[in-house]
């Protein structure tokens, strides 16, 4: 399973690497590949990054076994273990909210087994943001809202959902506004997720929603079930299950696994 994974995270990152060369500046505002700029080492670029009118001086540029991104005065490190015989890198300029009139610049790194993603914002000469999202990688973005979503893995900002679950992917949400990033409650999982008969371990309680006072049904030990979404809000965490006959629950986790290990997923 983890030679699969690899596998996939290899096929997906080049398809992604080519499909950005081929398809960028694309009114497809909603796909991966539209970008406004791919950036490029040791190359002075001038772009209205803050959408004051003027443009800034951009320029990216490796030291010391690091990655730094300069804008104007100001110098951010990107990447502190830069090894690009070792790993796949991209950075590039997106416009993820295009009612802010302010762009982003996204670094994207793809390993062996896992990636991620750092989303930075400048003003005049300043780092306003800076956030790493870790074994994840953008799938799509809408412009209209500012909300991104990315395919993340179970080392990323759900991580703690894998000590009750076993490994997993999901869509992960979050919303760009201006300077500030929003995470979302909310992440939907991938279809090979959806499509796993998990087996629980024990009798399982499911609510009819995330505030957990009204059961909705139990899972018996032994029965089905099938993970739908993950739900995170601060230590406040569920699984939004479908038992065998249709219908839909949530189950709140805990630090020990919830469904019989030879059930779940591992890839890592």
């Amino acid at each position: 399973m983890k030679l699969l994974k690899k596998l996939g995270v290899t096929l997906l990152a080049t398809i992604l690497i080519i499909g950005s060369v081929l398809v960028g500046n694309t009114q497809d505002s909603y796909a991966e590949t539209s970008y406004k700029k791919q950036l490029y080492l040791d190359t002075v670029y001038r772009y209205d990054i803050d959408g004051d009118g003027d443009k800034d001086l951009i320029e990216a540029f490796e030291a010391g076994g690091e990655l730094f991104i300069q804008v104007n005065n100001c110098i951010e490190v990107v990447e502190s273990k830069y090894y690009p015989d070792y790993g796949s890198y991209d950075l590039k300029i997106y416009d993820f909210n295009k009612n802010d009139k302010s762009s982003e610049i996204v670094f994207t790194w793809y390993g062996d087994s896992e990636w991620g993603t750092k989303i930075l914002k400048f003003k005049n000469n300043t780092c306003k943001l800076n956030r790493h999202y870790y074994d994840a990688i953008i799938s799509s973005y809408k412009p209209s809202s500012g909300m991104i979503t990315f395919e993340e893995y179970d080392c990323g900002r759900y991580h703690k959902f894998a000590d009750a679950i076993g490994c997993f992917s999901c869509y992960d949400k979050v919303r760009i506004n201006g300077y500030n990033i929003y995470n979302q409650y909310t992440a939907n999982t991938t279809k090979n997720i959806k499509q796993n008969k998990y087996i629980a371990a024990k009798n399982l309680t499911a609510y009819t929603s995330t505030s957990g006072n009204r059961k909705a049904f139990t899972i018996s030990k032994g029965s089905p079930a099938y993970i739908y979404a993950l739900y995170q809000n601060g230590s406040k965490r569920y699984i939004k299950v479908k038992n065998k006959y249709g219908k839909y629950g949530y189950v709140k986790i805990g630090k020990s696994l919830m469904f019989k290990k030879s059930s779940c997923i591992w890839w890592r």
